[in-house]
């Protein structure tokens, strides 16, 4: 048993009475995660920890489209569980609860069905679930995709005496958890799953799936939250579903790839020639729903139009009756080997090269696309297929579901889309796509400087546990500066951090205006040269210093009229905005280093230490800007202000900044070589691996 487990916490999701979950990043490779530790003096006991282990290897092997991905379980040195899941964008159920209020019966019956399907799957397995909190069962992608994820179920209630109806009884619970006040044509459903087995209760979730089936009113359609209707979503059971092993025309099914708001996908093989492809079966329920049918059908013929080598190829798309006698609608695509841009993100940090070179590719293929008039509306990682080919990265984009026409293609119609309709993911939307409005190129190319500040960061810029608060920020926030370096250390060039600042303008005529325009930048930014300042320096503690940094530069004073503070060393400074190019590498066109998008009043700050990983402080206000390296915004002022600079075994350091113009301050702490101050004493006694969960 360990404590540390090779993930830093970043974000805690929430917290209950059986455990508490945060979004983290694994430390080696900088790929994000989701981290769940499970409370209870039960923990204590060896014969509960053995069962936890027991069911976490199981749920290991496990792949179902509704059940998050598992890639780590252990035990802390004091014996509380924990699990690292893939990470996923969206919120829990019970963080929507709280923010929206209490969901529908037809919303609570879209998301029982596919939870029904992960419960009778994991009873195949010899798990049958007791609890199901509204915290494990995550909406990727929202609501309104109806694609929950349950992350490690069972796994809470390890060692705990068995139910045989414990999962159906969980369910019950789960929907008036979710529908307290108003169950409506769901009362009979909720009913049978409370009810003790004599008194006509359900004996399994699948019981549940089909009671629902018979329940659901046929033609009702969904309510918006805003009062309008969505198409009518009809439940299908999930044995109805396609599965591994049936046959489509002439395909047969392998296993399920991955699973979106639209429908499946398989990985298949043709029955006669044995060629691999990938199978993107319409989910049932939306088989007989002419204008789901009609927007499938506009993808694929989309995508075919554009016939761009980074764009993924469509081979043939069928809408037949089923032996079962029902609609069936699918596509067939080339079979792609390789992983998702979420994927490699969550394993390895890619190198500033090889970053602009996989959004090179993907500018290729989005401004084919938009030549032909096609905007794709929905550009993240998750739709990013790297393959590698020759040694190198080969990109293809994928899932033009949401893609809009803004001209007809052949007989394919222009998109009609209603105005105010938000379509896309949240954190990788423009502003004007976040508020519903009008989409064009520039609403792709901000999405593609989202990936960019990604692939470079290790995180989107703008990131906030609920919606809401999420298209705040993309709406009113300026983006924060991209740190001065990758995770793994490599500098980030001035000039690649300015195409990205142009990327994530608010004004759609302050970006650039084309994804071709941005190759371009991306070509020249990348092969700009790295401007760097003097090498770190330190002054004797003794010393009164004063360096002036090009014209107009900064004085910077080491701070030595307290004596109870720590001993100061001063670091170098460089504003930035002040600094003239060398006249032999003249800004290159298309590339200047632009005015900091930061609103008015700030004025984005840098700070690199060595050693890295030294928190920050304004003394001022007391508050904890973070550690370094360090990406963050201070009120533009043209007072001194103080930062504090601490770290185990290092003696802390301040720095005088005037924050009037962009800020870069390089730091060295030297070693202590006395007793250290009470601050880093503190520090120092911690214990070499610290419990991350009481940080």
């Amino acid at each position: 048993m360990t404590s540390d487990f090779g993930y830093q916490l970043l974000t805690k999701l929430d917290e209950g009475p059986t455990g508490t979950a945060w979004r983290a990043r694994a430390r080696d490779s900088g790929g994000r995660a989701m981290v769940r530790v499970f409370h209870g003096s039960r923990w204590g006991d060896e014969e509960f920890r053995g069962v936890f282990r027991e069911r976490a290897e199981t749920l290991g092997q496990l792949e179902h489209p509704h059940l998050a991905r598992q890639i780590q379980a252990g035990c802390l040195d004091d014996g509380r569980p924990y699990v690292v899941s893939e990470y996923l964008d969206g919120e829990d159920l019970g963080t929507h609860l709280r923010r929206a209020g209490p969901l529908t019966p037809d919303e609570m019956a879209l998301l029982l069905l596919p939870l029904c399907s992960v419960l009778e799957e994991l009873r195949g397995r010899g798990i049958v679930v007791q609890a199901l909190p509204v915290e494990q069962v995550f909406l990727v992608g929202g609501l309104t995709r109806f694609a929950p994820k349950v992350i490690g179920p069972g796994l809470g209630d390890a060692g705990e005496t068995v139910a045989s109806r414990g999962d159906v009884v969980a369910l019950g619970r789960l929907i008036r958890a979710a529908c307290p006040e108003h169950l409506g044509w769901l009362d009979g459903v909720y009913a049978g799953c409370v009810l003790d087995e004599h008194e006509g209760g359900f004996m399994t979730p699948g019981e549940v799936a089909r009671a629902l089936l018979e329940a659901q009113p046929r033609t009702q359609l969904l309510p918006t939250k805003e009062g309008g209707e969505q198409p009518p979503l009809l439940l299908v059971d999930e044995s109805e579903r396609e599965k591994p092993g049936d046959v489509l025309g002439q395909y047969r099914l392998d296993r399920v790839l991955g699973e979106g708001a639209m429908g499946r996908v398989f990985q298949a093989r043709h029955v006669s020639l044995g060629r691999p492809a990938a199978v993107k079966v319409l989910r049932a329920e939306h088989a007989k729903n002419t204008h789901l049918i009609q927007r499938f059908f506009h993808e694929a013929r989309a995508v075919n139009q554009i016939n761009h080598a980074h764009i993924v190829e469509i081979l043939d798309f069928v809408e037949e009756t089923a032996v079962s006698g029902r609609a069936r609608v699918y596509c067939v695509m080339e079979m792609l080997e390789g992983q998702s841009l979420t994927e490699l993100l969550t394993r390895e940090q890619p190198g500033v090269a090889r970053a602009v070179g996989i959004v090179r590719q993907v500018c290729d293929a989005l401004q084919a696309a938009h030549d032909v008039g096609v905007i794709h509306r929905d550009v993240k990682p998750d739709n990013l297929f790297v393959l590698e080919r020759d040694g190198r990265d080969f990109v293809k984009v994928l899932d033009f579901g949401v893609a809009k026409l803004v001209a007809p293609l052949g007989d394919v119609p222009m998109t009609t889309t209603v105005e105010g309709t938000i379509v896309g993911t949240p954190a990788y939307m423009a502003p004007e796509q976040a508020t519903g409005g009008n989409a064009d190129a520039r609403t792709d190319l901000y999405s593609v400087g989202v990936v960019l500040y990604e692939l470079l960061a290790g995180h989107p810029p703008f990131q906030a546990p609920a919606f809401g608060q999420l298209v705040a920020q993309v709406l009113s926030s300026p983006p924060p500066p991209l740190p001065a370096h990758t995770r793994s250390g490599e500098r980030i060039p001035g000039a690649l951090g300015a195409v990205v600042r142009r990327c994530l303008a608010k004004n759609p005529e302050d970006r650039y205006q084309s994804l071709r325009d941005l190759a371009r930048a991306l070509e020249v930014a990348a092969e700009a040269p790295v401007r760097r300042g003097p090498p770190r320096w330190m002054v004797a503690a003794s010393t009164l210093g004063v360096l002036v940094l090009g014209a107009g530069g900064m004085a910077v004073r080491s701070i030595l009229h307290r004596p109870e503070a720590a001993p100061v060393v001063t670091g170098k400074v460089v504003r930035t905005a002040a600094l003239t190019p060398p006249a032999t590498t003249p800004t290159p066109p298309g590339v200047a280093v632009a005015e900091p998008t930061a609103v008015a009043d700030q004025v984005p700050l840098t700070v690199v230490s060595e050693p890295p990983g030294s928190r920050v402080v304004e003394l001022s206000s007391g508050k904890t800007l973070g550690t370094t390296p360090l990406s963050a915004v201070l009120p533009r002022s043209s007072t001194p202000s103080r930062l504090r600079l601490e770290h185990a075994g290092r003696r802390a350091t301040e720095v005088e900044v005037v924050a009037d113009a962009e800020l870069e301050v390089h730091v060295a702490l030297p070693r202590t070589g006395k007793a250290p101050t009470p601050a880093a004493a503190k520090i120092a006694r911690k214990p070499k691996h610290p419990d991350p969960f009481k940080l």
